[in-house]
């Protein structure tokens, strides 16, 4: 079988996508105070998003490669 003949699952329907996403949502958790008011916390939290929508795009880079 052929690197052609594979067919690469929607985003939606993967798990990096749901793994994104809830470090996504974490991180908003976090960022807003509800679960730590420290100023590391919120760096940390401001940063996760970007650091789990860049590991998902590589993510997907690769399997529709």
């Amino acid at each position: 079988m052929s690197s052609t003949d594979t067919k690469t699952k929607p985003g939606l329907k993967t798990t990096e996508f749901w793994l994104s996403l809830a470090a996504a949502i974490a991180s908003f958790v976090v960022a807003q105070g509800f679960v730590s008011d420290d100023q590391l916390s919120a760096v940390v939290a401001i940063a996760g998003p970007v650091v789990a929508a860049f590991g998902y795009t590589i993510s997907r880079g690769l399997a529709k490669k």
